[in-house]
């Protein structure tokens, strides 16, 4: 492996002007420039970030914590950190909490021993208050994204999950269901929550409640969807629509309706919420409501970055949009026989 010698040597330099250069501090020459990036060029050489480190007392190593690093929508995520980060100079670290309070605690110590310069957490769970002691004894800054709040936080990046759940249910309303399913994740997650607190408001502007539909949490995954929906189709033929808690279970639900004969949207319309890989590759294409959660994670590395470089956050807590994706899974209610209990009321311009 070359050293910062062979490319003093190389360039016909001093080592002095080769870490000059390498720093980017203090005046080097066109020429000696020229003759340091071909030398480090032909030898293949790479500098030294940890040794950089210590000098500088920064490990260039941003720390993150999500629930499950194997997910795509988490993947997504870890993508637009990795993007901003690398372009700043900065690589990456992320592990897993699995949506466990000891898991995350241990996660955030693992990454805290690595000298981190700084956290990016997705957390289901308050932390422990041992792990909030030793984040402010180590004066390490932490930027939250989604999930649950944290204390040490100095900036939060949330996604609008009550807004775009509220738009993906009044499009249901708006074709005409009211036999409506919604299959969502457990009740341990705040997005949870959030989407139905939307649901909520759109139904309400319909004169409806929660208790107009059926409502069952399981988990963000496919097999859920799946069973769930064989289940339903059993137990509660009459229904015309499903929205899926995310595009995992939309596609489990996709498959239990395939298996039993189902036309897509003919008979039953599908929603999912995500606008994940599966979305995009679906048969027919599914309607879902995007959360662009690759940009969370670009936003929320920007915002550690600055704090990293003494500039405090502009807000506090930052909301990026949801937006309704319009594909082929969605279209007018099946007629029922007998007529649906419950009538919309008549909508009046705004």
């Amino acid at each position: 492996m070359a050293t910062i010698t062979d490319v003093s040597k190389k360039a016909g330099v001093s080592r002095s002007t080769v870490s000059r250069l390498i720093a980017g501090n203090g005046y080097v020459s066109d020429e000696a420039r020229k003759a340091v990036e071909a030398a480090i060029q032909e030898l293949g050489y790479r500098p030294n970030t940890m040794a950089r480190g210590l000098r500088s007392n920064r490990s260039d190593i941003i720390g993150g914590v999500v629930v499950n690093v194997s997910s795509p929508f988490y993947a997504q995520m870890i993508g637009g950190m990795q993007e901003t980060a690398r372009s700043a100079g900065k690589s990456i670290i992320v592990a897993s909490g699995y949506a466990d309070r000891d898991e995350e605690a241990h996660a955030i110590i693992e990454l805290l021993d690595r000298a981190c310069d700084g956290l990016i957490l997705y957390l289901e769970n308050a932390l422990r208050d041992d792990v909030l002691e030793i984040i402010a004894r180590s004066k390490t800054p932490v930027v939250t994204v989604g999930g649950n709040e944290c204390p040490p936080a100095r900036a939060r990046v949330t996604i609008d999950n009550a807004t775009g759940a509220e738009a993906g249910m009044r499009l249901l309303l708006d074709q005409g269901h009211r036999h409506i399913a919604y299959l969502s994740g457990g009740t341990i997650y705040r997005d949870t929550h959030e989407r139905l607190s939307g649901i909520d408001a759109a139904l309400a502007g319909f004169g409806l409640a929660r208790d107009d539909i059926y409502v069952e949490h399981g988990s963000f995954s496919e097999t859920f969807g799946q069973q769930a929906s064989a289940r339903l189709l059993v137990e509660r033929p009459e229904t015309t629509a499903i929205f899926a808690g995310d595009d995992d279970v939309a596609a489990g639900a996709l498959l239990a309706l395939k298996a039993a004969g189902k036309r897509v949207p003919e008979e039953i319309s599908l929603l999912g919420f995500d606008d994940n890989f599966h979305a995009r590759h679906l048969t027919p294409g599914l309607t879902t409501v995007r959360q662009p959660v690759d940009e969370a994670g670009r936003v929320a590395t920007r915002l550690l970055l600055s704090i990293l470089d003494g500039e405090p956050p502009a807000a506090p807590v930052i909301t990026i949009p949801t937006e309704l994706i319009m594909r082929q899974s969605v279209g007018p209610a099946r007629s029922l026989s007998p007529t649906p209990r419950t009538v919309a009321p008549a909508l009046t311009a705004s």
